[in-house]
């Protein structure tokens, strides 16, 4: 054959170790930023490297540059999102090493270290040469990690910890504002990204779920039905608060296969851009066979892709107080009896609460809200729930059984 395989471009030491440089100047020339929550649980320097996984635009590059100006100023820093270190690989990581041997730094700070080729067999051999490493990935490289660990495939290797977009206290710190419902309002517009909400401009929320779309789901999903797939995602954020099944979905959107639509919908999760919800049950056939709730990331990024004029605020409620339970919760179902219940949320320590959302005080829809908690209590066999409002505020007792109604900057503001 005539053709060649195309070589990659010769990336030189003295290159890498010039783009270092400036990618470096260029860190503590940006602002600090705000504190994160996750800061205070981060393990400290172990012989693990530890890995931060978040979806994109969560704020993983704003935090790693934190750690650098508060408290690991000497680290060697390296952005690997950068486009002069496209095609990076295992060649280049043996000049990237000589370059740290020669620098005599002990403590890695590398953000993105997924974008570069054999990242994880640098990263292994690290804790051998006595360096400790701190390193930002995405979500999905996050997720096939610990898939990887619990396989007992890379066992004990690394320390994992998940970045989550801005809780409801994060995002007044960000905006300098105090709690209230006008607060709840504003966070429930502005969302829960620190990018879009710093930048707090038309436009952004939109780039940044193409971003998300290309890297995270086509390209690193290998998707060559470009239109299929984003037609998919754009149907689940739509739908959030909502049932779905992958059987449904083929039919609504024409998808040839239901195996399609399965294999989207579980890319589009597993880049951060959706959860799903599974019914309340003990039986495993009624699981598999009973649609599941979706809920977006994001209620701004809901709202920047609404083909309508306003979307349902009552749906952009539900999704603002389903993503604070994800927070804190290991599993979270969901039930279909007198009405339903919203979320029947379990901590990691198997304690379970059961929470509805309410955004008006309407006093049908109130009715059919405590209806579906009692219900929820029963089955659970807990004595109170709780339902979020934006206002209200207020104690019922019914059967024996309490009801606490609160509002959402009131729910929202709890330490989880």
């Amino acid at each position: 054959s005539y053709l060649r395989r195309k070589e990659k471009p010769m990336l030189p030491k003295a290159s890498i170790e010039h783009i270092v440089a400036k990618q470096r100047k260029a860190l503590y020339d940006m602002p600090v930023g705000h504190p994160r929550e996750i800061s205070g649980s981060l393990p400290y320097l172990s012989d693990r490297p530890l890995l931060i996984g978040g979806m994109r635009g969560s704020g993983r590059a704003m935090l790693l540059g934190r750690m650098l100006k508060d408290e690991y100023p000497e680290a060697w820093y390296t952005d690997f999102d950068d486009p002069r270190l496209a095609g990076f690989d295992e060649s280049d990581f043996a000049k990237l090493d000589r370059l740290i041997r020669d620098s005599g730094k002990g403590i890695l700070l590398l953000n993105k270290v997924d974008c570069a080729a054999g990242w994880l067999p640098f990263l292994s051999e690290k804790p051998a040469q006595g360096i400790k490493v701190i390193a930002t990935v995405s979500l999905p490289s996050l997720l096939g990690v610990e898939q990887d660990m619990r396989s007992n495939r890379i066992s004990g290797l690394f320390v994992t910890r998940r970045l989550e977009p801005l809780s409801y206290n994060e995002f007044l710190e960000f905006t300098h504002k105090k709690g209230s419902s006008q607060a709840v309002a504003d966070y429930m517009a502005r969302g829960a990204l620190p990018e879009a909400v710093q930048a707090n401009r038309p436009g952004t929320m939109l780039r940044l779920y193409d971003r998300i779309v290309c890297r995270d789901l086509i390209v690193a999903g290998g998707i060559r039905d470009r239109q299929t797939l984003q037609r998919v995602v754009l149907h689940l954020i739509a739908s959030s608060g909502g049932t779905v099944t992958a059987n449904n979905l083929r039919e609504k959107l024409r998808i040839k296969a239901v195996s399609t639509a399965a294999e989207h919908m579980a890319l589009a999760e597993r880049a951060g851009l959706v959860a799903f919800v599974p019914i309340l049950t003990d039986n495993p056939a009624r699981q598999a066979i009973n649609p599941r709730k979706v809920y977006a990331a994001d209620t701004a990024m809901i709202a920047a892709l609404s083909p309508e004029p306003q979307p349902d605020r009552d749906r952009l409620f539900e999704t603002m107080i389903f993503n604070h339970l994800r927070r804190s919760c290991s599993s979270i179902r969901y039930t279909t009896e007198q009405g339903g219940c919203d979320f029947v949320a379990t901590d990691s320590e198997g304690a379970i609460r059961c929470v509805q959302a309410c955004r008006e005080d309407d006093s049908d829809r109130m009715q059919d809200k405590i209806d579906g908690l009692l219900f929820a209590l029963r089955a659970t066999g807990l004595r109170k729930g709780t339902i979020v409002t934006e206002t209200g505020s207020e104690r019922i007792l019914r059967d024996g059984l309490e009801i606490e109604v609160t509002d959402a900057d009131a729910f929202l503001s709890e330490t989880v």
